[in-house]
């Protein structure tokens, strides 16, 4: 593919810190031209490493003594001429080489700039591109895995299948609609295509469902701890994440904002939330925070719900239930050292904690559970948050020409939200709607000769 772009950009490509080794990447049509003014070493060929001195052409002072990778033509990852400077890794030297190459001609590059030339000029997919940011931003050992395995096709094959069953019941509804007097095709109903219809969106749904979790495991599971005030949320907190991030007293209302926090517990990392205290406050400040803590739950995967054995049932936990409807509920007796013999039946569904004592085993327990039996060798799980978008898109139009067929419209009729669900689907595999593809289709099923 010809390079579409005029300009040459440069970067730090190993990050901007003190390490053994910095390399500087130089991407674009200008790319040996400035090595040339700058580089005292031989100018080699493709996916050739030379010697020699970085050096400022002012002063012809040297700067650093480097290997330089060239990558010419587009047969690389980027698709363009690009040339890697291995540097001795200090940050004032590494600094001082790329602002020469910028005083040469180049400029620096955005943001995810060279992935990005990669993928205009057809060298990676969209979806390898994204890949490549979640390994690179990997927490885990599992995140790091999960982002690995988008590097491969697998995605397309379960799309496909999908695909081509939707493709099936169009040419099947096209083929009774145009050629309804033969009668060796076919025939479709109201009642059969309700029925393959439901067939193929609980299956799209189940691998929606399926992907989902597994993807909660990559991006970070958001867990929310809420409570009454004094209930012992940031104490919780700051145990699990094994450092005073949340301020601890005994005042009620001490927390008045979000404090959040990274917990990993085998391989799997929980986006952890202390929230403010929630109950009736003419505080301004304090009735921010409950807001926030609001909000914070609506938006977690996981809601660790905060009691004690002193307190008493308020509206506001009744909130917190309502709110936490369709999440991982955890209702979790906190200063469980303060319960006594009597009321320990009441409270036996409850997790118990205590933070005065650091006992958080049964909390983290259940904070695990719903994910140990993922299976991240599933050959049906998406990671790739658009592809799950826009699957969960062909879902609403099938439901659409689902409520149609139940309100009495024929298949003449919700045959365009179909298609409009097939389109969602080859959009994901980069594919334009095709009606040679559908007439191929709809003609394979005549009988020979006709």
């Amino acid at each position: 593919m010809k390079n579409i772009y005029n300009d040459t950009i440069t970067a730090i490509s190993s990050g901007n810190i003190n390490q053994a080794i910095s390399i500087i990447r130089i991407s674009g049509p200008e790319a040996i031209e400035i090595i040339k003014k700058i580089y005292t070493g031989k100018i080699g060929k493709d996916k050739e490493i030379t010697y020699g001195y970085i050096f400022d052409p002012l002063n012809n002072k040297k700067i650093d003594e480097v290997l330089v990778n060239f990558f010419i033509g587009n047969k690389n990852y980027i698709g363009e001429d690009t040339i890697e400077i291995n540097a001795h890794g200090g940050i004032i030297v590494t600094n001082k080489i790329l602002n020469l190459i910028i005083a040469n001609g180049a400029r620096l590059a955005t943001r995810g700039e060279f992935s990005k030339r990669a993928f205009l000029n057809g060298k990676i997919s969209l979806e390898k591109a994204e890949a490549i940011n979640s390994l690179i931003h990997a927490k885990t050992n599992i995140q790091a895995e999960i982002a690995i395995k988008q590097f491969d096709d697998k995605d397309n094959e379960i799309i496909e299948k999908l695909e081509e069953e939707l493709l099936r019941i169009i040419s099947i509804i096209e083929i009774n609609i145009d050629y309804s007097d033969y009668n060796d095709i076919e025939q479709m109903n109201t009642t059969k295509l309700i029925t393959l219809i439901n067939n193929l969106k609980n299956d799209i749904n189940l691998i929606v469902k399926k992907s989902e979790n597994a993807s909660d495991v990559y991006n970070g599971i958001k867990v929310a701890i809420v409570g009454q005030p004094n209930a012992g949320k940031s104490s919780i907190l700051n145990i699990l994440l094994g450092k005073e991030k949340a301020i601890v007293t005994d005042v009620a209302g001490t927390t008045r904002d979000i404090v959040e926090g990274d917990y990993e517990l085998n391989g799997i990392l929980f986006k952890i939330i202390d929230t403010a205290g929630i109950r009736k406050t003419t505080d301004k400040v304090e009735s921010i925070g409950i807001e926030r803590s609001i909000k914070a739950i609506e938006e977690a995967k996981i809601v660790i719900h905060l009691i004690t054995p002193t307190q008493k049932e308020s509206n506001e936990d009744n909130l917190i239930k309502d709110l936490s409807k369709n999440k991982i509920y955890i209702p979790v007796l906190n200063k469980s050292d303060q319960l006594s013999e009597e009321n320990k039946e009441k409270y036996k569904n409850f997790v118990w904690t205590s933070a005065k004592n650091n006992n958080t085993w049964e909390l983290k327990n259940a904070l695990i559970k719903n994910y140990l039996d993922l299976d991240y060798e599933d050959p049906e799980l998406i990671y790739n948050t658009r592809r799950l978008g826009l699957l969960k898109q062909s879902v609403n139009e099938l439901n659409v020409a689902l409520e149609s067929l139940m309100n009495g419209f024929g298949p003449e009729v919700v045959i365009l939200d179909i298609n409009k669900a097939w389109t969602i689907l080859r959009e994901i595999l980069n594919k334009e709607h095709d009606n040679e593809t559908l007439l191929d289709n709809m003609f394979s099923k005549f009988c020979l000769g006709k």
